[in-house]
């Protein structure tokens, strides 16, 4: 009985492991760093929005995903997406790794969970030197790390 007991512990471990978070977030190592908002979705965004501006950020795009669902009748919880960047470092990182494109501009994406609590994430810059060859763009890099630090927490204060 003890073993069938482990045996089954186990299986619901890897079931759970085989499932992502609330966030659907499968790898834990995939450079999205995730920090809890005190603001509704749309402040939170509208706050980031803010802050990017501070900085001299272009917006690029705004996207309402559950805005974008009510279209086709799925009912989701409060989702949004800001594209926003600078254009300092962006070049110099996709002119050695074009497929860096995918992740830059930056993006923050706010959205709320189960339990109505809201959530900021975003993929951090350590992640793109980790993921693409860009080398010769490092201090770019770091200066993503560094600006996207900067405009997520002044949202987020």
């Amino acid at each position: 009985m003890k073993k069938l007991f482990g045996i089954a512990a186990a299986v619901l471990l890897l079931g759970a492991s085989a499932f992502g978070d609330e966030s659907g977030l499968l790898d834990k190592n995939a450079g999205i760093v995730t920090k809890p908002s005190q603001y509704s979705v749309k402040e939170t965004i509208d706050r980031v929005e803010a802050a990017a501006k501070g900085v001299g950020a272009n917006i690029f795009n705004r996207i309402d995903y559950q805005e974008m669902s009510k279209k086709v009748k799925v009912d989701i919880r409060p989702n949004q997406l800001l594209i926003f960047g600078r254009g300092a470092g962006g070049p110099y990182i996709i002119k050695e790794a074009p497929l860096a494109g995918i992740d830059i501009p930056f993006k923050t994406l706010a959205w709320e969970d189960s339990q109505g609590k809201v959530w900021l994430s975003y993929t951090n810059g350590s992640y793109i030197d980790r993921r693409y060859a860009v080398k010769g763009a490092a201090s770019y890099v770091k200066n993503i790390d560094e600006t996207i630090e900067k405009i997520v927490n002044e949202a987020l204060k």
